[in-house]
């Protein structure tokens, strides 16, 4: 079968190679893929600069397709089956994390995609624990992004104070940000999206997707838009998502006393805070990362009733033959998500 891999460290040494049919073991079932979308991890092990990835490996953790096949074991899934995949691996099971229900924070943890082979292939095959069946007004396309929407249910439902009223700031409308709005508005709080002039179609539909203002922050004094937005509460969280070290500056200046900051996008270097403000305001800093399968649950509860709409962020759909340029889109700012799949189409 053909497969996106990683073929050896260090930039580039990424190609379509042939690679045998994975088969099913003791409790593991095989996915034929439909789609799976391209991350920023993927750019990044792409580029060379991702430390975790052991190469050989096939590419891709953001999964939708039908099962194929089934190993010993498994009875809850057959052939037929519309699933999305937990892009969690392996965990060590043992551990205060993985015992407490915090599997993601797993010193062990390795994901498909990078320590395991993932879905930028044919088929892959994964344990039965990690399958979700896919609502039925749920697309393929739309269950390739189930994965990045549980990065923002587990930032705002699992790790922020949000409660409905409340005012949230979202920096950088990525498909995490983007996500994180909708998750935001779905629990009943009010949103204020940030970006810059590269941004300015991505605000757009922010703006569409419910939030209450879109402010560029190179052309206007956030501070001074927040309080006249929020009538002067300023806002009670803000989710940093865009991985620019200014952005967590201005989650500090727009929060309220006693506000949170949650911490989602990554920055791959150390950043500087003013610390006192945090001290003196009594401001609470949260880290998210990830999901674990609960948070799997909460989202595909979303996904079946409606409250958030996906098909929006999918730009285009690539055959996986076609994924160089697939690769340059998503590093551009052209569009929001794309994906790759086996076929042509979906």
């Amino acid at each position: 079968m053909k497969a996106l891999r990683k073929t050896a460290k260090g930039a580039g040494h990424v190609a379509v190679v042939e690679v045998p049919e994975p088969f099913p073991g003791k409790n593991q079932v095989r996915i034929r893929v439909a789609c799976a979308g391209i991350c920023g991890t993927d750019l990044h092990i792409f580029h060379g600069d991702f430390a975790k990835v052991r190469p050989p490996v096939t590419l891709g953790h953001e999964v939708a397709g039908t099962v194929d096949a089934v190993g010993e074991g498994v009875t809850a899934w057959q052939p037929g089956d519309r699933v999305t995949v937990e892009s969690e691996a392996h965990t060590c099971g043992r551990c205060e994390m993985c015992t407490s229900g915090r599997a993601n924070l797993c010193a062990d943890r390795l994901a498909l995609g990078y320590g395991v082979d993932g879905g930028f292939a044919d088929a892959l095959v994964v344990r039965q624990s990690a399958l979700h069946r896919l609502p039925d007004r749920v697309s393929f396309q739309e269950g390739a992004l189930s994965e990045p929407l549980t990065v923002a249910v587990h930032a705002v439902s699992e790790r922020s104070r949000l409660k409905s009223g409340d005012w949230a700031l979202i920096t950088g409308p990525g498909p995490i940000g983007l996500l994180v709005l909708q998750v935001v508005r779905a629990a009943g709080g009010h949103a204020i999206v940030t970006g810059t002039a590269r941004d300015a179609g991505r605000l757009q539909l922010a703006k569409k997707l419910g939030a209450e203002a879109a402010v560029r922050v190179d052309e206007e004094d956030l501070p001074l838009r927040v309080a006249q937005i929020t009538e002067g509460q300023m806002v009670a969280s803000a989710f940093e998502c865009s991985g620019v070290g200014a952005a967590i500056g201005d989650c500090l200046t727009c929060l309220r006393s006693g506000g949170e900051i949650v911490q989602v996008g990554l920055y791959g270097r150390p950043i500087s805070l003013d610390m006192d403000q945090v001290a003196m305001r009594e401001i609470v800093l949260k880290g998210a990362f990830v999901h674990t399968s609960e948070t799997w649950k909460k989202a595909i509860a979303l996904m079946a009733v409606q409250a958030v709409d996906l098909s929006v962020l999918v730009s285009e759909n690539f055959s996986i033959h076609a994924w160089e340029e697939a690769f340059r889109r998503s590093e551009s700012g052209e569009g929001i998500k794309y994906l790759l799949s086996p076929e042509e189409t979906v």
